[in-house]
C-alpha cells in the first residue's frame, strides 16, 4: 500500500509518530492536519538517505536494534509488506525459534556457512561478547565489516550467535510480547513501519520505501517470488548454485529449489554464480527487463523484476474483470511490465480497453451504479446516469507520462458532450497522473461545452480510494453512492473527494 491509502486509517497517535520522524518542530492540532502536511512532504519521507539512515540500529540497545530486524525480515516476507500486530508477534517468534533450531543442527551449519568463513567470524564472535553481555557500537561496526568482507549474512551472524548462546538473547531465550512492541514503537519513531487499523491493527512497510528496506536489511526477495525466479532455472544452472556453495546436487527440480531456499542462499548469492553473459540470457528471456549494466547491475535487475512478480487472486472471483480492476493503477499507468508479468496482457495494445472495462467494474461492481449501453463506436468510454434529464460521461487515458489533454481530445470530448441527446453534467477524465495544462483544458472544455457540463480530471489511484472506501463515509444503514461526489471542474484530488464524501454521502 501507498502512503496515501494508509493514512485515513491511521490516528492521530501514529500520526504523530510519522511526523515527528522526519520533520522537526512540527506541531499538528488535527489529523486531517497531519495527513495533509505528511503527504506535502512526501519526499523527504521516502528520501533514500533518510530511510537508510533510520535503518542503522547500532546505537540501539541490543534487544530492541535485533527486534528491529526480525520485525522488518517478518514483513518483508508478506505480500504488500503488511500483517496484523497479531500476526506479526507470532512471526518474530516463529522466526527467532527457526534461527535458534538451525543452529543447533551441525549438518545445516555445515552447509549454510563455509568452514573458513565460520571459524575465522566465530572467533571473532566468541571474543566480543566475552566482557560482559553487549556488544558496544564499536564491536558492532568491527562484526559488520568482518561479515561482509567474508561474504556472511546477517542470518549467517545470528546462527553462529544462537550458537554461544546469545541469540535472540542469553541461552537463546525468546523476547516477549513486551520487548516487541517496544521496537514496534521505535521503527514508528524512525518512520519505518506504520500502524494502521481496518477491522483490527495493522503494521506496514509503505510502498515508498519498501525497495529501500529490502536492500537494506539484505531481505532481496520473499520466499515465494524467490521460488519462481528459481523455478525459472533450469536443473543445470539449480545444480551450479548448490555446487558453487558445496550443497549437495542430487534430486530432482524441486528439490533443488527447496534446497536454495532452505539454505537461505540470497539471490545475489545464487545470481553470482553464473557469468556476465549468463546473466544477460536470463535477462533476454524476461520481458521488459534491462539487460545492460555490470555483472551486479544485472544482478540486480533480475532481483527487481522478480519483487515485482505478484500474482495474488483474484479479488472477486465471480467477475473476469475483477482481475483487471486489481491492476486498475497499472493499465492506467501502462506498467507494460507488470502486467505482462502478471498476466493481465499479452499485447500493449489491450491495455487501454482493460483500462475501460475495470472502470465499467468499478462503477458497477464497487459504486453500485448502473452503467447505460451507448449506439455506435463513436462514443466516451462509459455513460451514467445522473437524473431523469442529466447524464455523466467518462473517458479512460491510460498514459506512461502525465496526461497533458491534447487538443485533439479536447475536441474529442466536445463532440461527445454536443452529441448526447440528454445534458451532459459530468465528463470524467480518469487517467493515472495529469499535468497543470491538463487541469487548464479541463476549465476550458467546460466553457465550450453550451450547456455548462463540468470536467473533472481524476487519478485512478484516487478513483480506486472512493471505490473501496465510500462506505465509510456514509451513515446510512444501507447506504447508496452519489455522483454528486465528483460533479465538478478541474481536479478531483484525493483531499477533494474525501471533503466531497463527507458532506454528499
Amino acid at each position: 500500500m501507498y502512503l496515501q491509502d494508509i493514512l485515513p486509517k491511521m490516528s492521530k497517535l501514529y500520526l504523530g509518530r510519522i511526523v515527528d520522524s522526519f520533520l522537526k518542530d512540527v506541531r499538528m492540532e488535527t489529523e486531517e492536519d497531519m495527513r495533509d502536511v505528511i503527504l506535502r512532504n512526501i519526499d523527504e519521507f521516502q528520501n533514500k538517505e533518510r530511510v537508510t539512515r533510520n535503518l542503522n540500529f547500532n546505537k540501539e540497545k541490543r534487544d530492541i536494534a535485533l527486534i528491529n530486524e526480525m520485525i522488518l525480515m517478518s514483513l518483508m516476507e508478506q505480500q504488500g509488506y503488511s500483517l496484523s500486530e497479531t500476526d506479526l508477534f507470532k512471526m518474530v517468534h516463529k522466526l527467532e525459534t527457526e534461527i535458534v533450531e538451525q543452529s543447533k543442527d551441525d549438518d545445516y551449519i555445515n552447509t549454510a556457512i563455509p568452514a573458513y568463513e565460520e571459524r575465522v567470524y566465530s572467533a571473532v564472535l566468541n571474543e566480543s561478547w566475552k566482557k560482559d553481555d553487549s556488544l558496544n557500537e564499536h564491536e558492532i561496526n568491527i562484526l559488520n565489516v568482518l561479515r561482509q568482507e567474508l561474504g556472511l549474512t546477517k542470518r549467517d551472524h545470528h546462527l553462529l550467535e544462537s550458537r554461544i548462546g546469545r541469540f535472540p538473547q542469553k541461552a537463546n531465550k525468546l523476547h516477549s510480547t513486551k520487548q516487541i512492541e517496544r521496537s514496534l514503537k521505535n521503527l514508528q519513531s524512525r518512520g519505518v513501519i506504520l500502524r494502521f487499523k481496518e477491522d483490527t491493527s495493522y503494521y506496514i512497510i509503505p510502498k515508498e520505501i519498501a525497495r529501500v528496506v529490502r536492500y537494506e536489511m539484505g531481505g532481496e526477495l520473499r520466499n515465494e517470488v524467490y521460488e519462481s525466479l528459481l523455478d525459472d532455472l533450469n536443473v543445470s544452472q539449480l545444480k551450479a548454485i548448490l555446487h558453487n556453495l558445496n550443497v549437495s546436487i542430487g534430486g530432482k527440480k524441486e528439490d533443488l529449489v527447496s534446497r536454495i531456499i532452505k539454505h537461505n542462499i540470497l539471490p545475489s548469492t545464487a545470481l553470482s554464480t553464473f557469468s556476465s553473459k549468463e546473466l544477460s540470457d536470463i535477462l533476454k528471456g524476461l520481458e521488459g527487463a534491462k539487460v545492460s549494466g555490470t555483472k551486479e547491475d544485472k544482478i540486480q535487475n533480475i532481483i527487481d523484476y522478480y519483487e515485482n512478480l505478484s500474482t495474488p487472486e483474484s479479488s472477486d472471483p465471480t467477475d473476469e474483470r475483477a482481475r483487471l480492476y486489481d491492476f486498475y493503477e497499472e493499465l492506467a499507468s501502462r506498467d507494460y511490465k507488470a502486467l505482462r508479468v502478471n498476466k493481465i496482457i499479452d499485447k500493449d495494445i489491450k491495455t487501454e480497453r482493460y483500462f475501460e472495462e475495470a472502470t465499467h467494474y468499478l462503477f458497477e461492481k464497487k459504486l453500485g451504479v448502473e452503467t447505460t449501453d451507448m449506439k455506435g463506436s463513436k462514443h466516451a468510454d462509459g455513460k451514467l446516469r445522473y437524473s431523469s434529464k442529466e447524464t455523466i460521461l467518462w473517458d479512460n487515458k491510460s498514459t506512461e507520462q502525465p496526461y497533458h489533454f491534447p487538443e485533439e481530445h479536447f475536441n474529442q470530448f466536445l463532440g461527445y458532450i454536443r452529441s448526447e441527446e440528454s445534458r451532459v453534467t459530468l465528463f470524467l477524465v480518469v487517467v493515472y497522473d495529469y499535468t497543470k495544462e491538463a487541469v487548464a483544458q479541463a476549465q476550458k472544455l467546460k466553457a465550450f461545452s453550451d450547456q455548462d457540463t463540468d470536467v473533472a480530471l481524476v487519478k485512478a489511484s484516487d478513483l480506486k480510494y472512493v471505490a473501496e472506501n465510500w462506505m465509510n463515509y456514509s451513515t446510512k444503514k444501507q447506504p447508496v453512492f452519489d455522483l454528486q461526489v465528483f460533479n465538478l471542474t478541474g481536479e478531483l484530488t484525493r483531499s477533494m473527494l474525501i471533503s466531497r464524501m463527507e458532506w454528499a454521502l
